[in-house]
């Protein structure tokens, strides 16, 4: 695991809370990832269930990308482990087709199952974190008629938020591979990898459109808890990918690549230090802070965990509401500031 990669001393003040879930967040991973060998190896048959013997290391061609709460390293006792596992065609476990998904769905098997016993919550059943993942696929489906909510989340969570548990080798050449396809050689030196920023923009638009899907009617009750979410850790990863794409303009098409390299597949608040310095982060980090402490009380996700019209009576709600109005004045201030309103990126972003 990558660990703390910037000295967080200059947010210990700002953003405490922030800075402990991190912390908590790395441990629980790195103890993860250590326990992954000595998990079984499971069949088909018996993925999910227990197994007497133990087996060899994580086949070759196999590895396991982690995103959400875990993925941004801001993981509290009420967060999910979103994790799938990615596999090479080529080379996973030195098999072709059904052979390599197998492996995966057995890599898959010792995530769970060391998950479980870490006392580590799984992501719900039937979504995107649930099945293997070819990287080839990954790659070769963006904007095509097989680009379906699933695999655009796998992979726009892998760019923008996604880390290795394990098998970081894989994890590097899809992250690189994805890079490549976003990073034509065509593509001009004033270009802020508009492909990209493109690909960022429509998943977040998605992920606004959704919202409005999964909270109509019955499933209204969780509105203001989503509602939260979306406004804070949906917004922040959106901005970071932004950013990313806009460091690109003015560079050749090598160098683009290799920057969003180095800026991609890491926690977006990690990418925003490296582009901005813990400086001007302090405001939206602060308000970041509040809204992460409110959700990890567990009486005020119960108190969120309801339609619109009861969320709108909340104190708690219009706190977080307001926080996050000016999270979005931060972030806003962020762009404008490094990118002026004549920078390739703006006008990508209106036109």
């Amino acid at each position: 695991m990558d660990g703390l990669a910037h000295d967080w001393t200059a947010l210990t003040d700002t953003a405490p809370h922030l800075v402990r879930l991190r912390r908590r967040t790395e441990d629980l991973l790195s103890g993860l990832a250590a326990a992954l060998p000595a998990m079984p190896v499971l069949d088909e048959d018996d993925l999910f269930r227990d197994a007497d013997t133990e087996r060899p290391p994580p086949a070759a061609g196999l590895g396991v990308v982690v995103c959400g709460s875990y993925g941004r390293g801001e993981a509290g006792p009420q967060a999910d482990l979103d994790s799938y596992v990615l596999y090479d065609p080529r080379d996973a476990a030195g098999r072709r087709g059904d052979g390599c998904a197998l492996a995966a769905r057995q890599l898959a098997g010792r995530v769970h199952r060391a998950a479980a016993i870490a006392g580590i919550r799984q992501p719900a059943d039937g979504g995107a974190f649930e099945a293997t993942q070819s990287a080839d696929a990954l790659i070769n489906t963006i904007g095509g008629v097989e680009d379906g909510n699933q695999i655009t989340t796998r992979r726009l969570l892998m760019l923008l938020e996604g880390r290795a548990l394990a098998g970081a080798p894989v994890f590097r050449r899809g992250l690189d591979g994805l890079i490549a396809t976003y990073v034509q050689d065509h593509h001009g030196r004033d270009d802020p990898a508009t492909f990209l920023l493109n690909d960022v923009i429509r998943y977040y638009r998605s992920i606004c459109v959704d919202f409005e899907m999964k909270t109509r009617g019955a499933a209204a009750k969780g509105w203001g808890l989503r509602n939260v979410k979306l406004v804070f850790s949906r917004k922040l990863l959106y901005v970071s990918g932004v950013v990313a794409a806009g460091e690109t303009a003015g560079l050749d098409v090598p160098a683009k690549r290799a920057l969003l390299s180095r800026l991609l597949g890491r926690p977006p608040i990690d990418r925003l230090l490296d582009i901005y310095g813990p400086g001007p982060l302090l405001p939206a980090l602060a308000r970041y802070d509040r809204f992460l402490a409110a959700l990890d009380d567990p009486v005020n996700r119960a108190a969120l965990d309801v339609p619109p019209a009861e969320a709108r009576g909340l104190p708690l709600y219009r706190m977080l509401k307001d926080e996050a109005a000016g999270f979005s004045r931060d972030l806003l201030t962020l762009i404008n500031s490094r990118y002026p309103a004549d920078h390739p990126l703006q006008l990508r972003l209106v036109l």
